[in-house]
């Protein structure tokens, strides 16, 4: 998947779990939105540390920017884990 790609399903996926459209998310959207776009359930406790690491600017939402960061974030987590499974 392009870059392009990636950026087009973020933004779609943020959209859909923005509710109200105003831009953020906030942990009710989370906690309804979650599931449904990532394929498993994150409960108040996961949303509340979700939140301590992801809300940079601690206004109580997440905005797209920190959406994106923690995303990617999470990616580049991943891939670092395969690379040190693989050697």
């Amino acid at each position: 998947m392009t870059r392009e790609e990636e950026t087009k399903d973020l933004d779609k996926i943020f959209k859909e779990i923005d509710l109200d459209g105003d831009g953020t998310l906030s942990k009710e959207e989370i906690l309804l939105g979650y599931e449904e776009h990532f394929g498993i359930p994150i409960s108040e406790e996961q949303v509340d540390d979700l939140f301590r690491r992801i809300d940079l600017d601690g206004n109580g939402t997440i905005d797209y920017t920190e959406f994106v960061m923690a995303t990617v974030n999470e990616k580049t987590h991943e891939h670092t884990e395969r690379l040190k499974m693989a050697f």
